[in-house]
């Protein structure tokens, strides 16, 4: 058995967008871990992509992969992977090749034949190491060698697959510079590459790889030489010397640790932006924090204007109080270890404050006017060519969200308030604020709303109506809040289907599935009794003559897409699939009614006598195929116990069903349903339902129709497994 080494393969880069970064590295992960099992080193196999959904996901979060066998690591100029135990010599691989028969093989005196030795030579043995063997499927014995074939040293394997793994590395935005063929994302400079203490001579776009790299840029002004690393163990802490902090995870933590001691010098606290922090781990090689200050005066804006300044232009942290009021006081990063004579401090002050005299200024502006005065330009703002402008938008909301207010709320003061957030929501998109800061829309809708003195069902309303911007997002603090965004995602869903712009594969570029899973989420967590049926019906029709595809075409269309996303809520509830399945199953209407069904199920589902269940239901499934069975039939010529015992269940059950509301019920229906499990088996055990006697045939199939009609209430539990 061979040893183990660590590889380590790095690529330095001119600076590579952060975007590209984490897909590249797992890029790179995976395909090398495809060619590993090609060459036939299983005791290295570990698929580091077979997480479960939620895994992923927080994975995902944390912006790399870090797995017992595998690290991926990079950095702003780098990209980096080791593979720890990497077997030095690939096993020895043996094949059994089959032959002609024996009798062509050797003659009666047991010599070889032509035919025999020009076997031995195809395979380059000799003669004597054939053996005669009489394999599966075959009539005779016949010819059989085997054929040991010497592992190769894992070195040779690398150099032969790495120059085009590497090539073959999907890249968006693929570039080539001077007189190169080569395509990658950014020019390599640099490559690293090796096997325990040995070079592994490849070669990529003319650059030569080598076991040494490159660290910081300040690093080498003082350090003109590369950084040498001896072994793969070495690698980290050698560059950490050099100023790059190459693992990503590594830089975020310590990002993280120091944005809370800077803001607890000032007794503040870091408002929260997990995004954020991800993008400055991504950017920086040297996780260094600093500190600065600006003019108290700029705290006069709102908090939200100030957080989003800091964020988008100098991707700098604000720091709160414990009231949640911000303090004149910011985190930025440098991305050196350093900050002598306080250059970045200073610079990131002087480009914040005129930063955020501009905020000022815009909102100063847009006070002088009511936001009132800005619904009218909403016709110059188009909002989707064949749905109109902004100003038609807000129209058909405002329609929408009357039909829905009317239904969900008797009190005319509330729907009079929910009818002007609908139409004040988009007002702000002419706003000076949110055009210099986009993602402030709605935020400062609400804000200038506050200022006007609106009631604050209607402010916060308008402010919130644009959540949830993504599944983690939380959805509206208000009813009214909720009720406006789902009236807006559904004019925007819904429209767009109707003219033909329907998500197709990893394509939505209106984000259409994000807006459809905001309307589920908040359906589901409000708990309105509104199908999407309803919804679909209700908005197709505001939405009028402005539709360029059939009506019974976009409705199937939309009812697909919301089944699509119920399903995707149920799954991100981390329901078990069986549940999942059982309930989507059976007929279903509104949320409210599928969700009471799937935390029952939730409840019951360790429960064996579900199981049983199961079986019963794909049992009765099977008889009634091609079958018509009716609901009423003679009961009295029922003449086996076991089918006269499930009848009287059937009837108890039809009229418990009858006199409960299943939302509030389905608890107590589950247990009658497993009382069902033994006397469905006792049935299935002594009764011939398709039997000779037709009135008695009949019977038993629409007695079994009833109750399979009973189970879909719940559950289709054919699909319980």
């Amino acid at each position: 058995m061979s040893g183990t080494q660590t590889f380590l393969l790095e690529l330095h880069c001119e600076e590579i967008p952060a975007r590209f970064l984490q897909s590249l590295t797992n890029d790179l992960i995976k395909w090398l871990n495809v060619s590993i099992q090609v060459w036939g080193l299983p005791e290295l196999v570990v698929d580091p992509f077979k997480e479960s959904i939620a895994e992923r996901e927080q994975l995902r979060s944390r912006g790399t992969f870090t797995f017992p066998d595998w690290k991926g690591m990079y950095s702003p100029r780098k990209i980096a992977i080791a593979v720890v135990g990497m077997l030095t010599l690939q096993p020895d691989q043996t094949e059994t090749k089959d032959g002609p028969p024996q009798r062509m093989c050797v003659d009666e005196a047991g010599k070889p034949t032509i035919q025999g030795q020009k076997f031995a030579e195809k395979w380059g043995v000799p003669f004597d190491q054939v053996r005669f063997e009489q394999s599966a499927g075959k009539k005779e014995p016949c010819a059989v060698v085997t054929i040991t074939k010497a592992g190769r040293p894992t070195v040779d394997l690398l150099m032969e697959a790495l120059p085009g793994l590497i090539a073959g590395l999907h890249v968006p935005k693929a570039m080539r510079w001077g007189t190169s063929e080569f395509e990658f994302v950014r020019p390599i400079r640099n490559i690293l590459c090796l096997f325990g203490d040995q070079v592994v001579p490849i070669t990529v776009d003319g650059v030569t790889a080598t076991n040494t790299t490159w660290g910081h840029r300040l690093f080498h002004r003082e350090h003109p030489a590369p950084v040498s690393i001896a072994t793969p163990d070495a690698y980290e802490p050698a560059l950490e010397a050099a100023g790059v902090v190459v693992s990503v995870e590594v830089r975020r933590k310590r990002i993280a640790e120091q944005l809370d001691q800077l803001a607890a010098e000032v007794n503040g606290c870091v408002v929260a932006d997990a995004e954020l922090l991800d993008t400055l781990a991504e950017i920086v090689e040297f996780p260094k924090i600093v500190r600065g200050d600006f003019p108290a005066i700029f705290l006069e804006l709102p908090k939200e204007v100030l957080v989003t300044s800091l964020r988008e232009h100098q991707k700098s942290f604000c720091i709160e109080d414990a009231k949640g009021e911000l303090l004149p006081c910011f985190l930025a990063a440098a991305n050196r270890p350093d900050d002598p004579s306080g250059f970045v401090k200073a610079g990131n002050e002087w480009v914040l404050k005129a930063r955020l005299y501009d905020a000022r200024f815009f909102f100063a502006e847009d006070l002088k006017h009511p936001l009132s005065d800005r619904l009218e330009k909403l016709q110059a703002l188009t909002f989707q060519r064949d749905l109109g402008s902004y100003y038609d938008k807000t129209g058909r909301v405002v329609a929408i969200t009357k039909a829905l207010a009317t239904r969900l709320s008797e009190d005319e003061a509330h729907i009079n308030r929910a009818l002007e957030a609908a139409r004040m929501a988009k007002c702000d998109l002419r706003t000076l604020m949110v055009g210099e800061f986009p993602e402030l829309q709605g935020i400062m809708g609400g804000e200038y709303l506050k200022h006007e003195g609106a009631h604050e069902e209607v402010w916060m309303a308008v402010r919130e109506h644009y959540r949830p911007t993504g599944a983690e997002n939380d959805i509206p603090s208000t009813r009214l809040g909720c009720l406006l965004s789902l009236c807006d995602k559904l004019d925007t869903v819904v429209g767009c289907f109707a003219v033909g712009l329907i998500p197709s594969g990893s394509k939505d570029p209106l984000a259409l599935r994000r807006a459809g899973q905001g309307i589920v989420r908040i359906l589901w967590e409000q708990g309105w009794p509104l199908s999407p049926a309803d919804l679909i019906s209700i908005a197709l029709g505001i939405v009028g003559a402005r539709a360029t595809k059939p009506t019974t075409e976009t409705t199937e269309a939309l009812l697909a897409f919301f089944k699509d996303r119920v399903a995707y809520q149920l799954e991100w509830l981390q329901f078990s699939g069986r549940v999942r399945r059982a309930t989507m199953g059976a007929a279903w209407t509104d949320l409210l009614d599928l969700k009471a069904r799937c935390e029952v199920l939730k409840r019951v589902e360790a429960d064996p006598s579900f199981d049983s269940l199961k079986e019963s239901a794909k049992r009765i499934g099977n008889i009634l195929k091609d079958e018509t069975p009716v609901e009423l039939f003679d009961n009295t010529v029922l003449v086996e116990p076991a089918e006269i015992d499930l009848y009287n269940r059937l009837i108890y059950l039809e009229i418990v069903f009858a006199g409960v509301h299943y939302q509030n019920q389905y608890q107590m229906i589950c247990g009658h349903l497993a009382e069902l499990s033994q006397p469905l088996e006792a049935f299935f055990n002594s009764v011939m339902v398709k039997c000779e006697d037709p009135s008695l045939r009949a019977a038993r199939l629409s007695l079994l129709h009833r109750l399979r009609q009973a189970f879909l209430r719940v559950a289709d539990f054919s699909l319980w497994q």
